[in-house]
């Protein structure tokens, strides 16, 4: 199952999460050009943690157990 972290709560956990720490992807609103940002300089940031920028521009798409 996957879930668009800007769909879920602002207190939800994996928002909350260091993106190194979950599996994510980002696609790109414009190019729809999908990549891996685990090993990026944000690597390190929550969602939460994130600029405009990065909310506006790109989807953070996480994959998780579908029991979850």
């Amino acid at each position: 199952m996957t879930l668009l972290l800007h769909e879920l709560p602002h207190h939800h956990h994996l928002r909350n999460s260091a993106l190194n720490t979950i599996d994510v992807r980002i696609r790109c609103r414009h190019t729809k050009a999908t990549r891996d940002p685990r090993t990026w300089k944000i690597k390190n940031n929550s969602y939460n943690e994130l600029n405009d920028s990065w909310q506006t521009n790109f989807d953070f798409i996480v994959t998780v157990a579908s029991d979850q």
